[in-house]
């Protein structure tokens, strides 16, 4: 069993298409899909191999470890968000992101995180993205 400080605790797809389950293993029927690498998870608990998990919708399963990975990612919950140079709302917006989108995060302050997106680096406000740690 995982710890209350443990259940916090984010992952991410390790593939572009993970199944999750209505159960902790492969005899157990598929709930749905993600066909997206560095989709967030939280994870609830975990079993043997298998991790519990709960996705941007509220939608629980079941995914295997070995589908998961500890790389840090974000989905954009805003209609459209804005990337800033500088973790400030008067920086200069050097891009556009939408909501539903998958995006690398580097590193989070309280407020905001700094997301990078091919050769586009810069910071978007936490509110704005779901699963940064």
């Amino acid at each position: 069993m995982l710890s209350i400080s443990e259940t916090k605790k984010i992952l991410t797809t390790k593939f572009n298409e993970v199944n999750v389950r209505n159960g902790p293993g492969l005899n157990h029927l598929k709930v749905y899909k993600i066909l997206k690498k560095g989709y967030p998870l939280k994870i609830i608990n975990e079993f043997e191999n298998w991790k519990r998990v709960e996705d941007i919708n509220g939608i629980l399963g079941w995914v295997s470890n070995s589908q998961l990975s500890d790389k840090k990612y974000a989905i954009v919950v805003a209609k459209e968000e804005f990337i800033f140079k500088f973790p400030k709302l008067k920086s200069k917006k050097i891009a556009i992101i939408q909501k539903n989108f998958v995006i690398k995060t580097k590193r989070c302050t309280n407020n905001w995180c700094q997301v990078q997106h091919n050769n586009i680096k810069g910071w978007v406000p936490k509110k704005s993205i779901w699963g940064s740690r």
